[in-house]
């Protein structure tokens, strides 16, 4: 009977240890608040397969690219007419740029892979929204194509994927202030506008006069 009285007293001490330290823990976790949600993704990839062609080709042969800009999103659409022979590899890239006037230096803040082979239409997608970004389609995969800071006097991301096409990049400023057009004062067009009228009454009638101008 001790034994048992023991054995049940031990029992009784360790699941009051377990509950104090899962109580410890929960207080913990609502002390430091929810986790911070992530931030919403802003490159988005398509795929839509076409029926294959007998055989294969090397990249870049029978692709075409076409790369388009609307208010919401900057997109390359990629078409691969036939097979190619091996995968090629590219890294869709976001860079943060300092501010709606500052472009450098910038910082990588999301990639992602796209890998091309099938026949078909690949659409690389990117969202615009208030914050300044630049939008890069690079060739490669490797951590080494996009560093996390990149500047013109430092680093450089990898090529474009299409490096004689600088229309797949592009630098977007974001939601920067309006435009300042400045307000020509009333006053003035108004004096203007006079001095314009009296300056053609005298010509006019200097001419009515027969008077040289």
């Amino acid at each position: 009977m001790r034994t048992t009285r023991g054995t049940t007293a031990a029992g009784r001490f360790l699941v009051a240890v377990a509950l104090a330290l899962t109580l410890t823990t929960g207080a913990d976790a609502a002390a430091q608040g929810p986790s911070p949600t992530p931030a919403p993704s802003v490159i988005t990839t398509s795929f839509t397969p076409e029926p294959a062609a007998p055989g294969c080709t090397a990249f870049p042969l029978e692709v075409t690219h076409t790369p388009g800009s609307t208010a919401q999103e900057f997109r390359i659409r990629i078409r691969v007419a036939r097979r190619l022979c091996a995968p090629v590899g590219a890294t869709a890239a976001v860079y943060a740029m300092p501010s709606y006037s500052t472009a450098w230096p910038q910082t990588l803040s999301e990639r992602k892979v796209v890998t091309l082979q099938e026949p078909g239409t690949y659409v690389v997608s990117f969202a615009k929204g208030c914050a300044p970004q630049q939008f890069d389609l690079l060739a490669g995969t490797a951590a080494s194509t996009t560093p996390q800071v990149i500047a013109p006097t430092g680093p450089w991301h990898g090529p474009l994927l299409f490096p004689f096409d600088l229309a797949t990049s592009l630098q977007w400023r974001g939601c920067g202030p309006d435009p300042v057009i400045p307000e020509f004062p009333a006053p003035a067009v108004a004096l203007g506008i006079g001095a314009l009228a009296a300056g053609g009454a005298v010509w006019w009638r200097r001419r009515s006069a027969g008077v040289p101008a």
